[in-house]
């Protein structure tokens, strides 16, 4: 069944549904990298949305260069650091939800040997972004005080938790420790960002050559896919694609691609179907990339048509018990050592070199793809929460389910 999709765009301040991504490179030095979304910048960017039922790919305005390597944020402990320090230790604990992946132990000791604060982490696995973005706003709503001190989200729903007034706008620059790049502060203070991720597909490369290898949507639909396929279910990242690449063409391609009987899966079974050797391209995002090649496994990565990239960050909840304990464990996060704890996990930032996301990154740049990030992407934001926006959503279920 196919629909007409026509043209409709409802303006607002609040973003649907976060973009998927978990995070997930290696390079040295090379193109700089793009400066990440500001909630602010991107609302008054999302005043043009798209005018025809199949819109041309849309023309970023090109992003202001940033450093290729970390840039320090301060040179030694400042007087606000000294001072947060000592009201962390007097708070003594800190309620947060940190991302699966991560485990506290080595948290805690980094914070104690970093700052000298044995600090007490309650912490509670992240499982979805959405869903906790929305208990925070009804707790906010409710006149009661957050049950978190620290959540993480990433560009939408760090938008929606900015715009509900949920968050603290923090001076971070004389808080970071030296060697943390300045672009980890996201939002004008409003977030810090812990890591980054991108959208695209694994392929095995004893399998599939590097010449031979999808680079596209349309490569996907080619029959010669068919049985050695998998993707995502994300709607939510089909029609991100279909703003840039333009409706018409990115329905037309997702049709020809189901055609090749695909699993329609979330990001773990897709990675679990890989390293089982029964699928050799998977859609996925960079972090099952990342853990992957962290296991020693073959993999090679490929961004098809841009490089679609998120931005993932904590944030301090206006009314936290306690703030500055939640500050001391955000930062410790986005400094080196956190980095390197997040990276022995496969998950990395593009503000770092070395890491699975900063490889990424170059070997988009090198390729010439367009990085996009609806937070900063012109119009993007208008079409992703319009009514055509949704219908095209809709649509794209119905092509998943083969319909």
């Amino acid at each position: 069944m196919r629909t007409r999709i026509t043209s409709t765009s409802t303006k607002g301040l609040t973003l649907i549904a976060a973009l998927l991504v978990a995070a997930a490179a290696c390079a040295p030095a090379a193109a700089p990298t793009p400066v990440p979304p500001s909630p602010t910048s991107a609302t008054k960017a999302a005043s043009v949305a798209p005018a025809a039922t199949a819109p041309p790919a849309a023309k970023p305005t090109s992003a202001p260069a940033a450093p290729a390597t970390a840039t320090p944020a301060a040179k030694g402990p400042s007087n606000e650091l000294a001072q947060l320090v000592e009201a962390a230790k007097k708070e003594g604990k800190v309620s947060v939800r940190l991302h699966p992946f991560l485990e506290v132990p080595p948290i805690r000791e980094g914070i104690k040997k970093k700052y000298g604060v044995d600090l007490q982490i309650d912490s509670v696995p992240n499982e979805s972004y959405a869903t906790h973005v929305a208990a925070a706003i009804a707790e906010f709503k409710a006149g009661a005080p957050p049950s978190f001190d620290l959540l993480p989200f990433s560009d939408s729903t760090s938008l929606q938790a900015i715009n509900a007034g949920v968050v603290e706008k923090v001076n971070w620059a004389p808080l970071l420790a030296p060697g943390t790049p300045k672009e980890v502060v996201q939002s004008d203070g409003h977030a810090l960002s812990v890591y980054t991720g991108h959208i695209g597909l694994m392929y095995d490369p004893r399998v599939i050559s590097a010449a031979d290898a999808p680079k596209s949507f349309a490569d996907l639909g080619n029959p010669k896919w068919k049985g050695k396929l998998a993707v995502y279910n994300s709607t939510a990242n089909y029609v991100n694609y279909a703003f840039v690449r333009g409706i018409d063409k990115t329905l037309a391609d997702l049709r020809a691609i189901m055609k090749n009987s695909p699993p329609v899966e979330a990001y773990s079974r897709g990675q679990t179907r890989y390293t089982a050797g029964e699928y050799p391209i998977v859609l996925i995002g960079s972090s099952m990339y990342g853990s992957v090649k962290t296991k020693g496994m073959p993999v090679e990565w490929v961004s098809p048509d841009i490089s679609f990239f998120s931005v993932h960050s904590f944030h301090v909840m206006k009314g936290a018990k306690q703030p500055n304990a939640a500050k001391l464990l955000a930062i410790f996060l986005a400094s080196p050592e956190g980095h390197k704890i997040y990276n022995d996990t496969g998950v990395g930032s593009m503000f770092y070199t070395g890491n699975i996301e900063s490889d990424i990154h170059q070997q988009d740049v090198k390729a010439g793809l367009k990085q996009y990030n609806p937070m900063t992407w012109p119009g993007a934001l208008d079409f992703l929460q319009s009514e055509q926006g949704k219908r095209v959503e809709q649509e794209v279920g119905r092509i998943l389910k083969g319909e």
